[in-house]
């Protein structure tokens, strides 16, 4: 495991309410085939709107995947 890594959080949405929202500054999420990197596009740190479009996305893609779509 990277130092990188370890220093990440891992958990699961019943356990958001410990972090502080607004001290995020990237999303990652992980495939098989690869990671794909969420961050805020105007801010460096996410806020309310650009938490809110990263979870809507994040849905989005959990829909897709349990029906089992491609793109």
């Amino acid at each position: 495991m990277s130092e990188e890594r370890a220093t990440g959080w891992v958990g699961t949405p019943l356990d958001a309410d410990r972090i502080d929202p607004r001290g995020i500054a990237e999303i990652v999420v992980e495939f098989d085939e690869g990671e794909e990197v969420i961050t805020p596009k105007t801010k460096e740190r996410f806020g309310s709107y650009e938490l809110n479009e990263a979870a809507r996305y994040i849905f989005f893609l959990s829909n897709h995947i349990q029906k089992g779509e491609m793109g």
